[in-house]
């Protein structure tokens, strides 16, 4: 019997409460203080001896281990190696916390569906709500290729290989010290690595990653998220008596594989590039004792280094386009910084590291509604980004950023509001309009983006836009259903959107060329004119129609005026659709035949309320009008709605105006005009271009009417004069 030590403990919990940790993350040492270890060698046990190559016996601390492994008795080695990580204290994991361990609801029931074989994975669950079963057959102790009828997503094949699980069991074993949670995850592990195994010094095609083939559990985020959960999963259940010699030489030697396959198969670019790197980095920081712990430190900061300065635009977007993504990469550049600092190696970033997060980070508070919450562009999953965590993380930018203030406000509410109601990122195609900043003003984002990537995680959508006014999103986005095959086709559809298409056909993905063509703000009125030469799907071959969205903000009246204009080429003759989405709960009239009209509104009994009126073209310019009502859902996460889901919850309903232009050739125009306020809002509204000259081309300036209440309001836009 060997007592770690009250020593050891009070000395753990010393260094670590001196450690510089953030309150999101209270990482305290310690643990079972009186832990059996074995003195003599169990003759029966099976050990992996590959374990001796992979773990750098000269590393301060490990003097008995290499004694024991000279003397020829490796597994007393591996108890004196075992001895060493139960005691360790020179290491700081700020992830991990061991003394007064906590864990939430779902982690609990988390792990003890695991218990059953109910594995979590992502938020997929059965008709029950529980993690689908498993469990195997026919002797088969677990089903790892499970595939559910219906459930094609291939999330669902990918993420069951990140074992999502097996961290929430280690924090119930650290609470409860109950060995069941250990025993299971041993047994699920063993069993995992005994169905793919890994040859070291495997490269999988094609050079730079894909996840698409039969390689995928050892590709991609696959091994990152692995990774990174290990070293903790490690530190939680070390003390277990469960965790035996034999056991760590396994998890050891398996660790070492991952890290050097991730090294051998890195992506080539994008998000999964950067986590890869935040893995390799942060298994050589924390796990210093490994021989290539040096090389994976230094190769993965490098890396990181080099993806912070190329995985965002110019203006600070991330590459891909997608909000979820983008806030995720900050957090993960950050995060391995911490962990660098904590150990005292932060001289393994650059001096300007942090420096190059600071656009992104200002991004993600342009894009964040007044109630905090954000707008389901592309894959963003707008449900995983609740008000609490997205203050996290401007908690965190407040640390970065010290002296902006703008950060300051948006992590507390408190002190003085962002001084500018603009913003634009004209790289990438998104712009900002707001009336203020409190909950009771409204925001619109605009979504143009200009993406010669054709980034996986972007729709095809250049046109459409959030709108936020005192507590609600009318324009909620389609969002992403699925991650693969025909409802993510579905969701991603350009009607879906709020913008044009032709023939209710998609903008193809080689066409996101958005591009701004004016931004201008004259403290009372704020006009945007954004551009996509855009080229769309037809079965007799593609057809091109650039798109001209212009917006006015209208403050002191509380209106946004849409002026759609798109050309064709000189025989353009089709139909030309405009699509409105308007939020769960809205109203949709019968087209006004007479008045050439549709309007959309909402009547809600709390905070504030619009009117949508969209207004065609006059008759001389324009043949065939006609309005379709609409009914789409809107997602906020992967299987959103499910099969038991309050289906009103997420229903849309919206319109779809088309028309033809009268002469082949000709400009297609549309004006939409929103209005906002409490209750009862007039509808006493009308528009009307002014330009009566028949076009045949985009025009340098254009200009139109609205009369509201019988107030006439005139708006231009001159692209000759900003």
């Amino acid at each position: 019997m060997k007592n770690t030590g009250l020593f050891v403990f009070l000395f753990s919990l010393c260094l670590c409460t001196t450690s510089c940790v953030d309150d999101e993350a209270d990482f305290t040492g310690g643990g079972n203080i009186d832990v059996e270890m074995p003195v003599d060698p169990d003759p029966d046990a099976t050990i992996d001896e590959k374990v001796f190559d992979v773990i750098n016996l000269d590393y301060p601390g490990l003097e008995n281990v290499k004694t024991a492994f000279e003397a020829g008795d490796k597994y007393t080695a591996l108890v004196k190696l075992l001895d060493y990580y139960r005691t360790r204290v020179d290491v700081i994991n700020r992830n991990v916390s061991l003394f007064n361990p906590t864990i939430t609801d779902a982690d609990q029931k988390t792990a003890d569906y695991a218990l059953d074989y109910k594995f979590k994975v992502k938020d997929f669950v059965d008709k029950d709500g529980t993690p689908y079963s498993f469990k195997g057959k026919d002797g088969q102790l677990i089903n790892w290729e499970l595939e559910v009828k219906d459930l094609t997503d291939q999330e669902f094949r990918y993420q069951r290989h990140r074992h999502q699980w097996m961290l929430p069991q280690a924090k119930a074993y650290a609470v409860s010290k109950d060995e069941r949670y250990v025993e299971s995850w041993k047994t699920v592990y063993q069993d995992w690595l005994k169905t793919y195994p890994y040859e070291d010094g495997t490269k999988f095609p094609p050079e730079g990653g894909s996840e698409n083939d039969v390689d995928y559990q050892w590709k991609g985020l696959q091994v990152a998220e692995r990774v990174i959960s290990q070293i903790d999963i490690m530190a939680y259940f070390i003390q277990s008596r469960n965790f035996t010699p034999e056991w760590l030489s396994t998890f050891l030697v398996a660790f070492a594989k991952h890290v050097e396959c991730m090294r051998l198969n890195y992506y080539q670019s994008g998000n999964i590039l950067l986590t890869q790197a935040q893995a390799v980095t942060t298994a050589g920081i924390l796990m210093p004792e490994f021989k290539n712990a040096e090389t994976w430190a230094n190769e993965g900061s490098t890396k990181m280094t080099e993806q912070v300065g190329v995985q965002f635009n110019d203006d600070g977007v991330q590459i891909e386009l997608d909000p979820s993504y983008h806030i995720s990469a900050i957090s993960d550049a950050y995060e391995t910084y911490l962990i660098a600092e904590d150990n005292n190696k932060k001289n393994l970033f650059s001096a300007s590291y942090l420096a190059h997060l600071e656009k992104p980070a200002k991004f993600t508070m342009d894009i964040t509604y007044p109630n905090f919450s954000i707008e389901d562009f592309n894959d963003t999953r707008s449900s995983t980004w609740s008000k609490s965590v997205l203050q996290k993380n401007f908690r965190k930018y407040v640390t970065m950023f010290p002296n902006n203030t703008d950060f300051q406000y948006m992590a507390n509410g408190k002190g003085t509001a962002p001084g500018y109601l603009m913003a634009s990122y004209p790289t990438s195609g998104y712009y900002v309009l707001r009336s203020g900043w409190k909950e009771t003003d409204a925001m619109m984002i605009l979504k143009n983006n200009n993406d010669p990537r054709q980034s996986w995680h972007c729709q095809s959508d250049n046109g459409t836009f959030g709108l936020y006014y005192n507590g609600h999103n009318f324009f909620p986005d389609a969002g992403v259903y699925a991650y693969s095959g025909k409802d993510r086709d579905t969701y991603a559809e350009t009607q879906r959107h709020n913008t044009i298409t032709v023939q209710s056909k998609n903008l193809l993905n080689n066409a996101r060329k958005g591009t701004l063509k004016l931004l201008k703000d004259n403290g009372t009125i704020q006009t945007i004119v954004t551009e996509n030469e855009g080229v769309y799907e037809n079965a007799n071959g593609p057809i091109p129609l650039t798109h001209r969205r212009s917006v006015f903000h209208d403050i002191p009246n509380k209106l946004f005026i849409i002026v759609d204009e798109a050309i064709g080429e000189s025989g353009y003759n089709y139909n030309t659709n405009l699509s409105f989405h308007l939020c769960p709960g809205a109203e949709i009239d019968t087209y006004d035949q007479n008045n050439k009209y549709i309007t959309g509104r909402t009547k809600f009994a709390d905070g504030g309320n619009i009117v949508l009126r969209t207004f065609f073209d006059k008759e001389e310019y324009i043949k065939d009008n006609k309005v379709d009502p609409k009914q789409t859902n809107t997602s906020p996460n992967i299987g959103v709605p499910g099969k038991d889901d309050n289906k009103d919850k997420y229903l849309r309903k919206g319109y779809m105006a088309t028309c033809k232009p009268k002469v082949n050739g000709n400009l297609i125009r549309f004006i939409s005009v929103i209005r906002m306020g409490e209750q009862n809002i007039s509808e006493d509204i009308t528009a009307e271009f002014i330009t009566n000259d028949v076009l045949t081309s985009l025009p340098t300036q254009t200009t139109v009417r609205v009369k509201v209440d019988g107030n006439n309001y005139s708006y231009t836009y001159d692209l000759n004069n900003n």
